[in-house]
C-alpha cells in the first residue's frame, strides 16, 4: 500500500505535474490519493478542465457519482468539446437513476462524434434500463408486486449494484411490502432511514410497514416526522389519521373489554375494522380481540370463525392459536385442539403451560373418542346425582325390552344405558370416568368394560327388585328373568325375549 501522500507545494510545482503524480496514483488503483492531488492541481489551476475530469473518473471509481457528475459539469463547462467528460456524465447519471440527463450527456457526445461506439453501448444499455424501470412502475401503479420485483432486478443489472439509487430502494421495499414480506420490508425501510433520517419519503414508508404490522403507535410517530421535513406530504397526513382512529378504537375496545361491557368492547372492535381493511397487522389484532368478547359471552363458533380470520392475516401470530385451541376444546372438537396446542408447544418449546394444555387436550380426546356416558343419559358433564337419575328412569323405561319386543337396537340402547348410570351414579367411578383414569387401565385395570355391569342390579336398584317388582306394571322383566322361562336368553347378565 502507498503511504498517504503529502500536499505539494503548489508555488515550487506546477499545476500540470501535480496532474502527472495523481494519474500515476489513479494507474495504482489509489484513487483517494488521486482525488486528493488532483484537487491539489485544481486549485492551483481552476480552469483547466481536463482536472475536473480525471478527478470525476477517481470518484467514480469510489462509487461517489454525484461528486463526479458535477466534476463532469464543471469540465464541460470549461471544455463544452470534452467528450469523455459528456461520457463520464453519462455514466454517473445512469448509476444516479436520472436517465433522463444520462440519454442527453449520450445525445451530446453523439452530435460531436457521431461514430463514438462507447456512446452507443450506453445509450442502448440505457434504453434497456429504461424499459425495464418503465415496466416496474407500472406494475407497481397495478399491485403486481412480483412483475414489478422482476423487472426492478432486470434493472438493476446494468447500474451499480453497491450504489442503487435511492428511489429505487425506496420501490424495493414498498413492493416486499405489497408482497407482505414485512420482515424484508422493514429491514430495507430502516436502512433507508439510516441513509437520509430527513427524508419524507423514507419516514413515510417506514411509517407503513409498521402500520402494516400493527404498530399504530410507532406508524403515528414516522408519519409526524416525515409531516415535519415536509408539511405538504399528502400520503403520510392520510396514514396518519387512518392509524390514529384505529389506535384509538382499539384501545377503546380494550378497556371497555377490561371492564366487563363486553357488547360495547364488540361493536367498537367492530368499527375499527371498517376502518382500513389494508391494515392486517391492526386488523388480526381486531379480531382476536373480538374472538377473546365472543369467547367470553361463550359464542365459540363466533369465535372461532374471528380466530380464523386473524389467523388468515398473520400466520404467525401465537396468541391467536391459544384462543383457538380454548375454543375447540370448549366445542369438545379436541383433534383440532391438540393440533393447535402442539403448534403452540413447538414454536414455544419452552413454555410448560403450552405443555400442560397440549396434554390435557390429549386426555380429552383419547376420552372422546370411548363411550360418552353423558351423552348417552343425555345430560351434560356438570348434571347432578338427581339429573342423571331422572334421565336413567326416563331413557330405562322407553327402552326396556318389555316395551320393544324383538328390537335388538333397544335391547342394546338399554344395555348402554344401564351400564352409564352405573358408572355415572357411582361417585368412585364417576370420578375415575371424568379423570380419564379408564384410558390407563383404571377401574382395576380392566377399564369401564359393560359386561361386567349388571343391568338387572342397576334396574332393580332404580325401580325395585322384589316379587313382581320389575317393569311397572306387574311380573315383567324382573320376575321373568329369575324364572328364566323358555324362549328367553342371556346376555351381559339379562335375559330378553326374542319372540
Amino acid at each position: 500500500m502507498s503511504s498517504e501522500p503529502m500536499d505539494i507545494d503548489t508555488n515550487n510545482v506546477s499545476a500540470e505535474e501535480i496532474k502527472n503524480q495523481a494519474n500515476q496514483e489513479y494507474k495504482a488503483g489509489h484513487y483517494a490519493d488521486a482525488i486528493r492531488l488532483y484537487t491539489q492541481a485544481i486549485a492551483a489551476s481552476p480552469s483547466t478542465a481536463t482536472y475536473y475530469s480525471n478527478r470525476a473518473a477517481a470518484l467514480t471509481m469510489i462509487k461517489k457519482y454525484k461528486e463526479a457528475a458535477d466534476d463532469c459539469r464543471m469540465a464541460t463547462n470549461l471544455d463544452p468539446e470534452n467528450v469523455k467528460a459528456y461520457l463520464r456524465a453519462g455514466k454517473c447519471h445512469m448509476n444516479l437513476g436520472n436517465l433522463e440527463e444520462a440519454s442527453r450527456q449520450y445525445q451530446i457526445v453523439l452530435s460531436k462524434d457521431a461514430g463514438n461506439a462507447q456512446a452507443k453501448r450506453d445509450i442502448y444499455n440505457l434504453h434497456q434500463l429504461g424499459n425495464y424501470v418503465g415496466q416496474a412502475e407500472m406494475f407497481m401503479k397495478n399491485k403486481q408486486w412480483g412483475l414489478a420485483v422482476n423487472s426492478l432486478d432486470r434493472a438493476l443489472s446494468f447500474v451499480d449494484s453497491d450504489a442503487v439509487p435511492f428511489t429505487w430502494r425506496l420501490w424495493r421495499a414498498e413492493c416486499n411490502l405489497g408482497q407482505k414480506n414485512y420482515s424484508e420490508a422493514n429491514r430495507l425501510a430502516n436502512e433507508l432511514v439510516r441513509m437520509d433520517s430527513q427524508n419524507p419519503d423514507a419516514l413515510f414508508l417506514r411509517a407503513k410497514v409498521l402500520y402494516m404490522q400493527g404498530d399504530n403507535a410507532k406508524a403515528i410517530a414516522h408519519c409526524q416526522e416525515s409531516l415535519r421535513c415536509d408539511p405538504d406530504y399528502s400520503k403520510a397526513r392520510v396514514l396518519l389519521k387512518k392509524a390514529k382512529a384505529m389506535e384509538a378504537q382499539k384501545e377503546a375496545g380494550n378497556a371497555a373489554f377490561k371492564a366487563g361491557r363486553l357488547q360495547e368492547a364488540y361493536d367498537l372492535y367492530s368499527s375499527a375494522l371498517e376502518i382500513d381493511q389494508e391494515n392486517e397487522g391492526t386488523n388480526a389484532k381486531l379480531y382476536s380481540n373480538r374472538a377473546a368478547v365472543l369467547q367470553k359471552q361463550k359464542k365459540y363458533q363466533d369465535a372461532l370463525a374471528d380466530c380464523n380470520k386473524a389467523l388468515e392475516l398473520d400466520s404467525s401470530f401465537t396468541k391467536v392459536y391459544s384462543r383457538r385451541a380454548a375454543c375447540y376444546m370448549e366445542l369438545e372438537e379436541y383433534e383440532d385442539a391438540v393440533r393447535d396446542y402442539k403448534q403452540l408447544s413447538e414454536a414455544e418449546p419452552g413454555n410448560r403451560e403450552y405443555h400442560n394444555l397440549l396434554r390435557k387436550a390429549e386426555l380429552e380426546l383419547k376420552k372422546s373418542q370411548r363411550k360418552d356416558y353423558y351423552k348417552i343419559l343425555g345430560v351434560g358433564k356438570d348434571a347432578s346425582d338427581s339429573e342423571i337419575k331422572k334421565a336413567y328412569r326416563k331413557l330405562a323405561l322407553q327402552y326396556h325390552p318389555d316395551k320393544n319386543a324383538g328390537d335388538e337396537k333397544a335391547e342394546a340402547r338399554f344395555k348402554e344405558i344401564g351400564e352409564a348410570y352405573a358408572i355415572l351414579s357411582d361417585p368412585q367411578k364417576k370420578q375415575r370416568f371424568d379423570s380419564g383414569v379408564d384410558l390407563d387401565g383404571g377401574m382395576g385395570g380392566g377399564g369401564f368394560d359393560g359386561a361386567n355391569v349388571d343391568i338387572n342390579d342397576v334396574f332393580a336398584q332404580m325401580f325395585g327388585g322384589g316379587g313382581g317388582g320389575g317393569f311397572p306394571g306387574g311380573g315383567g322383566y324382573q320376575q321373568q328373568q329369575r324364572r328364566g322361562p323358555p324362549g328367553y336368553s342371556t346376555s351381559g347378565g339379562y335375559t330378553f325375549h326374542f319372540g
